[in-house]
């Protein structure tokens, strides 16, 4: 995507370090007449959006990623006066000129697609005739990465069964992709060291589309998980491969967070 180039008319966009530990992202201009004084940089968090849409209804939009909150102020020797309404107006150009949405009645609140990221964008402060400063949120959204793990083998032993959120497949498909080999090598290693365990091997969804639907595919998530563990040497008889579609949620399918986290294959032993 080619950077969101701001500023418009007559001004001229400079990607500028207003601190020598500010971090802005890479496609994004400023305006001419303001400087980043100020930025935190989190390479994940999360944080709830609140805007008025565009039928003029309050909505809080929580994400989780790739966070910048953009401080900018007025340069002290710039005499123009610059209105909120034209701050928010180049961002809007800026963000339909690239594709992608507005999503607020007051032109303050995007989303569009960065390097395959959706990337949510909000203008905070940008209100007056004469504008000082105003501020910037961003998150591109991503999943955070999980560096604390309970062991297979623990969870089993507490629980009965682990759900497993390190197994990707694409949207609608059985097939299992290459980022799954961290996870289900950890799995083939439990079940290599414990040789008395047999499991259950269940598929799960989010509620989203027809049911029937959603039943087969749980299953044929479940039954690809299978036929891996058994290409790697784990015998058939020990595993029973299942699927549940949308029957058992761990949470919410309200929202997409909730959906992600009912979207899972869990282990269960027998």
């Amino acid at each position: 995507m080619k950077k969101i180039a701001i500023a418009i008319l007559s001004l001229f966009p400079l990607f500028v370090w207003a601190q020598s530990d500010c971090k802005e992202p890479s496609y994004l201009d400023q305006i001419n007449s303001f400087e980043l004084t100020a930025c935190i940089y989190s390479e994940y968090n999360e944080y709830e959006f609140e805007y008025q849409d565009l039928k003029d209804k309050t909505i809080t939009l929580k994400k989780g990623g790739v966070y910048y909150r953009l401080k900018y102020d007025k340069k002290e020797d710039d005499t123009k006066n610059v209105s909120g309404a034209y701050i928010r107006q180049n961002y809007f150009n800026a963000v339909v000129k690239a594709n992608g949405e507005n999503l607020g009645i007051n032109k303050d609140f995007f989303r569009f697609k960065h390097s395959n990221k959706t990337v949510y964008m909000l203008i905070q402060n940008a209100v007056d005739a004469n504008e000082k400063g105003y501020i910037v949120h961003i998150i591109e959204e991503t999943d955070m990465m999980q560096e604390v793990e309970l062991s297979i083998k623990d969870a089993i032993a507490k629980d009965g069964k682990i759900p497993l959120y390190g197994i990707f497949f694409d949207t609608d498909k059985s097939v299992i992709k290459p980022e799954s080999d961290k996870e289900l090598t950890m799995l083939v290693t439990y079940l290599n060291e414990n040789h008395a365990v047999n499991v259950f091997v269940v598929g799960h969804t989010d509620n989203t589309g027809v049911f029937a639907h959603n039943i087969k595919l749980s299953k044929d998530r479940a039954a690809a998980v299978v036929s891996y563990l058994v290409s790697k040497g784990i015998s058939q008889s020990r595993l029973t491969a299942d699927g549940v579609g949308p029957l058992c949620p761990v949470t919410t399918n309200k929202d997409e967070d909730g959906r992600k986290k009912n979207r899972r294959v869990e282990i269960v032993l027998k």
